[in-house]
């Protein structure tokens, strides 16, 4: 029974929390000039970004409120850290801009606190597991949350494509944990869960606000460290094939040394221009004509689609 409550206390409060923050930080935002160009609409159009922020204070009040009503929660803190370490370093790069090649291998040491948590050290392949002791927690563990955080943070582009598959994921791995654990492993995803999804309501087509690196690496962490932490490794390559599969498509691109190209354009009828078929949110807009709406719940049906791969293949055979 506590645990249900548990869960019940920590969703709902992150939820309501963000909810009720949101407007007053996009007010703010535009105030103080935190915007940028929304690419794909007929008529020019600015978004506050930076959503991360009103989401890590829902998750914070969330936390709060567990700590006060249950004592013993040290490794949802632990957990959290990790959280708190992505977004802190996603902010700054929100503001100063620290380049690709940071963004790509400082994760990797910000995801260390992951191995004070009592990580189940075996690495779960299909038909084997291997014992990997120190070396899981110390290097796996955090090149997994830093590869998962930066696929989340690659796969972006139009509006809540990044917010939303990574909101369906956590939600099927919410799923994944409780046919594993039962309703334990729901106590870590509940607090980030119930802040994307009210978080979604602004950030979904068309966006009132965007995430900014602030939330993307964020929520990145949050997903890649529950799947390790819940010891559903394979689970989560699953359904983060459509992501990986983007990231195959960006590799491709630079290896054929393809000009660097960020947006596309609409035109008057609101129907996509993309300059190559080299992401996946550009792959069908590139052959067929289609609005980003239409792009983007194609992003979401992808996510939908491993993500009951990922729930069939971790089901009891």
């Amino acid at each position: 029974m506590q645990t249900y409550l548990t869960f019940f206390i920590s969703i709902t409060t992150s939820f309501l929390i963000t909810f009720l923050l949101i407007p007053r930080f996009i007010e703010k935002f535009i105030e103080e000039g935190h915007v940028v160009n929304d690419y794909y609409k007929i008529k020019k159009t600015i978004v506050p970004t930076m959503g991360g922020l009103p989401i890590l204070m829902g998750v914070l009040s969330s936390l709060i409120i567990f700590q006060l009503i249950f004592p013993k929660v040290e490794e949802l803190l632990i957990f959290y850290f990790v959280i708190f370490i992505y977004a802190i370093f996603g902010l700054v790069d929100d503001l100063v801009n620290v380049g690709r090649k940071i963004k790509l291998i400082a994760p990797f040491f910000l995801a260390f606190p992951i191995a004070l948590l009592n990580l189940d050290t075996n690495l779960s392949l299909i038909f084997i597991e291997i014992e990997l002791g120190i070396l899981f927690s110390y290097i796996i563990a955090p090149l997994y949350v830093m590869v998962v955080s930066n696929l989340v943070n690659m796969h972006s582009g139009f509006n809540g494509v990044s917010g939303g598959t990574t909101t369906i994921l956590l939600a099927f791995s919410a799923i994944a944990s409780f046919i594993k654990y039962d309703y334990l492993g729901l106590v870590y995803v509940a607090p980030i869960l119930g802040a994307m999804v009210a978080f979604m309501y602004f950030n979904k087509y068309p966006s009132k606000i965007f995430l900014g690196n602030v939330g993307t690496l964020m929520i990145g962490a949050a997903l890649g460290g529950f799947i390790i932490f819940q010891n559903m490794e394979i689970f989560g390559v699953i359904i983060l094939i459509p992501h990986i599969i983007n990231f195959l498509m960006f590799v491709y691109w630079k290896i054929r040394g393809y000009p660097h190209i960020k947006f596309g354009k609409v035109d008057e009828k609101g129907i996509l221009h993309v300059p190559n078929n080299l992401t996946l949110k550009w792959f069908f807009p590139y052959y067929f004509p289609m609005t980003e709406k239409k792009a983007v719940i194609l992003c979401y049906l992808f996510s939908i689609l491993s993500g009951i791969a990922g729930i069939i293949y971790i089901l009891p055979k």
